[in-house]
């Protein structure tokens, strides 16, 4: 088991050495302080992959110790990946509400990781839209916080953007992701509302721009559920 133990933790830091932080207009990573050392409630925790697959929580995240019990009765969690999809699909989700954003010339943005299956360079684009303007601060969570707009990855099959929402108020932002994940599995694995899930294939920038209209017209009026 020991052995076994030690296996997962290697893949772990194998893992994280793909989330090493860029500049920020070249799709920013999560700095590496990011990652939280969560410590376990349960001492004599069977399944010490679910101990590891904690650590993928943000740090003021609590989880809870029933439900910590309950993973580690399942029998087949194996990876810390799947102890962290139970974790996530079975943990309580944030309360953020979403207030209108105020009808302006402009409106701040940032791109985190964006996935770019199409021809059209998306991160190119954007900055082509009369409405739109980049924020480029000296660290994420900074232009994170100062943006009215945010365009993120999952954050890769640890959903690292869980980290990221959690150092923000959402208040009076609009959160856009945009991943290969089904909607279904971003619903459930992020614990922060979000506002809409895209697949960002656009067949033009023309398209892609039109989509930041359509964004900036749903931003600014209807309140979306948390």
């Amino acid at each position: 088991m020991k052995e076994i133990v030690q296996k997962a933790r290697v893949f772990v830091q194998m893992v994280r050495k793909f989330f090493v932080a860029e500049p920020i207009d070249e799709q920013t990573n999560i700095e590496s302080g990011a990652y939280s050392q969560y410590n376990s409630p349960i001492d004599d925790a069977p399944n010490n992959f679910i101990e590891i697959a904690s650590h993928y929580f943000p740090e003021n995240y609590q989880l809870d110790e029933v439900l910590l019990k309950a993973a580690n009765a399942v029998d087949d969690i194996y990876y810390p990946r799947y102890a962290l999809y139970y974790l996530l699909s079975h943990s309580k989700k944030i309360d953020s509400p979403r207030q209108p954003l105020p009808v302006k010339k402009s409106y701040s943005y940032m791109i985190w990781q964006m996935f770019n299956p199409s021809e059209v360079n998306i991160s190119a684009t954007l900055p082509k839209h009369p409405r739109l303007v980049t924020i480029c601060e000296e660290t994420l969570e900074l232009s994170a916080a100062k943006a009215d707009i945010l365009i993120l990855s999952s954050g890769g099959e640890y959903f690292e953007v869980n980290h990221l929402l959690s150092k923000i108020d959402l208040t009076h932002k609009y959160v856009i992701i945009c991943s290969v994940f089904d909607e279904d599995d971003i619903r459930e694995y992020v614990l922060y509302r979000v506002d809409r899930i895209i697949y960002p294939d656009f067949s033009s920038e023309k398209e892609c721009l039109s989509f930041i209209d359509e964004i900036i017209r749903e931003a600014t009026t209807n309140p979306l559920k948390a």
